[in-house]
């Protein structure tokens, strides 16, 4: 038997004796919100991003007979084919509330949209997307390296579709004005779009994000009234790519980050205007995004905190969310 057999060999019984279980990916560092002190504003995911947490990941409606279903999270603690659902509406199904089934039984052949992307975070603010045409889809298989981790598709231009939060500013970051926003995401289109976030209805304040805009760049309007000066970076590179993000904004600078690292806009300085009201969005910016573009492309996570996270606090999430999705 030769050397790397033999090692080889080795692992495998050390990891069984010591009942250790293999990961999900050999990135795997654990659960993110027990590595950080910060309390998040909401935290959405399509992974479990606290032990304890004993909640669903997110709710779906089956695409034929409108059946609903709560999405447990696999042994992995990750939406699977290997997950379980629990129903929550029968539609014109001949499924009963409460009844449990595998993942693939449920979904079959049919489109699952979503209608709620849960909060994992002690608030409680789930995403809720009643409007059926208005629901982004959940997709297996279609985020990591190996394309073996899930996604929710935002289809923003013909569908628009969008998640709203259900929150005012304020409820959510520091004074209307401080907060770090983290999210792993794959935009797929240059187009003029508005991406996540909150725009007033009066005076255009923004809390928000173009992720990309028409000319390939990114831009982060944060606590503000638009448009001032270094607001963008280029991410046209980016392009159908999975990225973990970072936009931060202190009461006197912006900072974006993309996989742990700088972008043009690294503390640019920034004055800020405090806001109430209004409501936060996945997806789109406004509640009725009819006359402009909601995001297109693929989301697995997203996490915001009231404060502006400083880099020591900020990179070790940056790398779990890197880690684990394989980015």
């Amino acid at each position: 038997m030769n050397n790397f057999l033999r090692v080889f060999l080795f692992f495998i019984i050390s990891s069984s004796i010591y009942g250790q279980a293999l990961p999900l990916n050999r990135y795997y560092k654990g659960y993110i919100l027990d590595e950080v002190n910060e309390q998040p504003s909401f935290a959405y995911s399509l992974r479990k991003l606290k032990k304890t947490y004993t909640g669903f990941s997110l709710k779906v409606r089956r695409s034929v007979d409108n059946a609903e279903a709560n999405v447990n999270f696999d042994t992995n603690d990750v939406v699977s084919a290997n997950s379980t659902v629990v129903i929550t509406a029968a539609g014109s199904s001949s499924l009963t509330v409460g009844q449990i089934l595998n993942f693939n039984a449920f979904q079959n052949t049919q489109t699952l949209f979503v209608t709620s992307w849960y909060d994992q975070s002690v608030n409680v603010y789930n995403a809720t997307q009643l409007t059926a045409t208005a629901q982004p889809i959940l997709v297996l298989n279609s985020a990591g390296l190996g394309n073996n981790l899930p996604s929710i598709l935002f289809e923003g231009i013909t569908a628009k579709n969008f998640l709203a939060v259900g929150q005012p500013i304020q409820n959510l970051i520091n004074l209307g004005v401080n907060g770090s926003f983290l999210l792993v995401v794959k935009p797929s289109r240059n187009v003029n779009q508005f991406s996540f976030g909150m725009v007033s209805a009066t005076g255009n304040w923004r809390w928000s994000f173009h992720l990309n805009w028409s000319d390939g760049n990114s831009y982060f309007d944060a606590a503000e009234v638009c448009c001032g000066p270094g607001r963008a970076f280029n991410n046209a590179v980016n392009l159908n790519l999975y990225k973990q993000y970072s936009f931060v904004r202190g009461t006197n600078y912006k900072t974006s980050r993309i996989n742990n690292a700088p972008t043009s806009v690294t503390n640019v300085t920034a004055g800020s205007v405090t806001q109430t009201g209004g409501d936060f969005y996945i997806g789109s910016t406004i509640n009725s995004p009819a006359a402009n573009n909601g995001f297109s492309g693929n989301l697995s996570e997203v996490i915001m905190f009231p404060t502006d996270l400083i880099i020591s606090r900020l990179s070790p999430i940056e790398s779990n969310q890197v880690n684990f999705w394989q980015l």
